[in-house]
């Protein structure tokens, strides 16, 4: 399954905290802003075009040195905070 952001996010740096703010009609269906760590960040940028689980695992473990069943633990968390923040298509 692919997973993709909606559109209507910009991501900024507000202080040592990076933040995906919402723009646009997303303001009225997303309140608040969501923060973002550097691997969060990273697996961000992938959901602009899209990605299947397995790409944003893979990207995790080519960055970090995390195993692969960890980094799917993460991966799938992260997924299920974007679902339930209504951040996904």
């Amino acid at each position: 399954m692919e997973y993709k952001l909606k559109d209507g996010f910009v991501v900024r740096k507000i202080g040592e905290q990076i933040m995906a703010v919402p723009v646009g009609k997303q303001t009225s269906e997303i309140h608040g802003m969501i923060g973002l760590t550097e691997s969060a960040e990273l697996l961000w940028n992938k959901l602009k075009t899209g990605a299947e689980e397995s790409e944003l695992v893979k990207i995790i473990t080519d960055t970090y040195e995390v195993d692969e069943n960890q980094a799917a633990q993460d991966v799938k968390k992260f997924l299920e905070g974007l679902k339930e923040q209504g951040a996904l298509i």
